[in-house]
């Protein structure tokens, strides 16, 4: 996946992710229901993956 394909899933798994938090009154307080836990989930690991890869890329660890 190229950078910048790879930066725009990551912004939407975030718009996808804050856009059920705001209509979800189950997913508060860092609880999520069951339609939200794996929107959540992407997203979380797509901004694992791109702090990884920016990392990489300053060389650091």
């Amino acid at each position: 996946m190229s950078r910048d394909d790879e930066f725009i899933a990551y912004m939407r798994a975030f718009e996808a992710s804050m856009t059920h938090l705001g209509s979800c009154a189950a997913c508060q307080n860092d609880q999520s229901c069951d339609a939200g836990q794996p929107i959540h989930a992407d997203f979380m690991a797509r901004q694992d993956a791109w702090s990884e890869r920016v990392r990489a890329e300053r060389g650091q660890p």
